[in-house]
């Protein structure tokens, strides 16, 4: 299995800051790969799809409208998209469609809400270190399946 994740959002706009903190801290292996897409995460897909991955896992903060993290998978992404889900003007919908017909398997979206722009909180924080040390040991755990890395992600951020 191959797993790509990809931190999207600004690193000097506090909270906005989860996804690119995420990439900076993980460690990159056999089995993952990374990138730090800022704020233009659509200029990554040609390079995604060339690591043929069978997981794509896009990280990225929420509007403060939703006050709960989300973990949305696949067809969910789709269901979401009349929703701006993203803090980003992005289309997750459009992305999602253009990775599962380049042969990508799955796509998650990992979002937590905004509290700050101006600095990181410690809410955001305690979130992205805990998604750093599941994805750390992934490879350890040997677990690789689709549902436990969902499971797993999904403690997380409850």
């Amino acid at each position: 299995m191959r797993i790509v994740v990809c931190g999207i959002g600004n690193a000097e706009r506090g909270d906005d800051a989860f996804g690119p903190y995420i990439i900076a801290h993980l460690r990159e292996t056999d089995v993952l790969k990374k990138y730090d897409c800022g704020l233009y995460p659509e200029n990554y897909l040609n390079k995604l799809l060339a690591l043929s991955p069978d997981l794509v896992i896009f990280l990225d903060t929420i509007s403060a409208d939703s006050p709960d993290c989300v973990l949305l998978k696949n067809e969910q992404i789709l269901e979401r998209s009349p929703v701006s889900v993203s803090t980003h003007s992005l289309s997750l919908a459009a992305m999602y469609e253009f990775l599962i017909e380049g042969g990508v398997k799955d796509v998650f979206f990992l979002g937590v809400p905004v509290y700050s722009y101006r600095s990181s909180t410690v809410e955001v924080q305690v979130i992205a270190d805990r998604i750093v040390e599941v994805l750390n040991d992934i490879d350890k755990s040997h677990h690789l399946g689709i549902i436990h890395i969902y499971e797993a992600l999904s403690e997380q951020i409850r």
